[in-house]
């Protein structure tokens, strides 16, 4: 079965060395495409969201990739290709882990954090929960999260499944913070990102008298070369907190090839279907970074961007409000 694709030709952007800015000619190479076949055994794995839930183990071993239709983490080994085992989670009970999943990371090799909503969890391989928080509730009356803030993209940072950081975001308020959560003492510190905040406006509200949706711009956070690097779709600025630091320093660089982030100014709600249509395909159509990846070989970091292609003469799928795009391009 194939499991994933790796994207060809990209374009050299920046090593995250420094939080100074970095200059880049973006030099061009080809990739060749690399897929491989993962044997699943009698199991049909889980596929539908691609790989945005899975985990690499920290020696890359294993692939462990979270089943949202069955709740359950799937064990492939990347060395042997194949379907190991599955971890079954519940949803309630003793070992109950919240229904809304939002995601997924490793403590060390042999624990889990599973988040849902209001309720992080710390389970084991065999899906019993050691432990169970609430990163809302971290911190004293002073430094505790706002109403309305979301914790999102909550990663461990420590072995010993006490330090974590993540993303707060307030959709209201079109606020963001990132935090550093240290469970045992009960402290939580935050950081102003004005950078990831500009996400915010490349966000739009539908309000029709009949429904209400938000659309929203890509943020990441993830873990590259012993780093933990958070950023958005909209900007190539990253914020990176290194190992054992207690804060977040910004990396800038720029690229004679590139655009340093999205442009253009865009109303926060709009009152009709094709509106919000018309406002989507303008936002993809600019520039859309996607997070770093780390070259074990040459030690550096590559980015990827795109633009999405979309055609009005294309019909709108029946059952959907967006067009698809009918291509993308790549530098």
């Amino acid at each position: 079965m194939k499991y994933f694709l790796i994207f060809g030709l990209f374009i050299a952007l920046a090593a995250c060395q420094s939080s100074e800015n970095q200059s880049n000619s973006g030099d061009q190479f080809t990739l060749k495409m690399d897929t491989v076949m993962v044997h699943p055994g009698e199991e049909i794995l889980f596929l539908n969201w691609g790989l945005r839930p899975a985990k690499l183990g920290p020696d890359k071993k294993y692939l462990y990739n979270f089943n949202f239709q069955e709740y359950t983490i799937e064990k492939i080994d990347l060395d042997e290709l194949k379907f190991v085992s599955k971890i079954t989670l519940d949803k309630e009970g003793p070992n109950g882990v919240g229904s809304n999943f939002i995601g997924l990371d490793l403590i060390g090799a042999d624990r889990f954090l599973i988040s849902a909503y209001r309720q992080d969890n710390i389970v084991d391989q065999e899906g019993k929960k050691i432990s169970q928080f609430d990163f809302s509730k971290i911190g004293t009356d002073t430094d505790k999260l706002e109403e309305g803030d979301y914790v999102q993209l909550p990663l461990s940072i420590s072995t010993d499944g006490n330090r974590f950081t993540g993303l707060v975001t307030n959709w209201e308020k079109k606020t963001a913070k990132l935090v550093l959560l240290n469970r045992e003492q009960n402290q939580l510190k935050k950081f102003e990102v004005p950078e990831i905040e500009k996400a915010s406006k490349f966000e739009v509200m539908l309000n029709d008298g009949e429904m209400m949706m938000g659309l929203g711009t890509h943020r990441f956070g993830q873990k590259e070369a012993g780093r933990i690097i958070f950023g958005t779709g909209v900007s190539h600025k990253l914020y990176v907190l290194d190992p054992e630091a207690e804060e977040f320093r910004l990396v800038s660089y720029t690229s004679e090839l590139l655009p340093p982030e999205k442009s253009g100014e865009y109303p926060a709600e709009v009152s009709s279907q094709s509106e919000m249509r018309n406002v989507h395909e303008k936002i993809q159509s600019d520039i859309n970074y996607l997070g770093p990846v780390w070259d074990e070989q040459k030690q550096v970091y590559y980015r990827l961007a795109f633009r999405m292609k979309f055609d009005d003469s294309q019909p709108i799928p029946e059952g959907r409000m967006m067009r698809k795009p009918v291509g993308r391009t790549f530098t």
